[in-house]
């Protein structure tokens, strides 16, 4: 993880961070990418813009990203990815722990559910 100060922004009151060449990599290959712009403001933290993108070997991925925009049908403030850059589905807010929380429940817990998850292929056509 690697943390750069915001111009104008003191280093403790914000800046950006992320993980990124190499991401952040699991046990089986799996790789997540992160960036997030964040400010502090009375004593919390806002994250003005992030992306967390993680990727299987196979090249399956989803992303979450918050970004600015003018076009809030086409490309929500919040907005996530899956399998392709478009179209930006609208998505909740969400930070590290809830993707961290997600990805481990989707792929690397023992329940029945991410059993048949792990491991499928997806072929596309475009």
């Amino acid at each position: 993880m690697r943390f750069s100060p915001l111009e104008g922004i003191p280093q403790e009151q914000g800046g950006i961070i992320r993980a990124r060449d190499p991401d952040l990599i699991f046990r089986d290959g799996a790789g997540l990418a992160i960036y997030e712009k964040t400010v502090v403001v009375d004593d919390k933290i806002d994250r003005l813009l992030y992306s967390y993108h993680y990727e299987r070997p196979g090249g399956y991925f989803f992303r979450y990203e918050r970004e600015e925009t003018t076009d809030p049908i086409r490309k929500p403030e919040y907005h996530m990815h899956a399998v392709l850059n478009l179209p930006h589905f609208n998505a909740p807010p969400v930070n590290l722990e809830i993707m961290l929380q997600f990805i481990v429940a989707n792929f690397y817990s023992q329940d029945l559910y991410s059993r048949q998850v792990v491991g499928q292929e997806i072929h596309l056509s475009v």
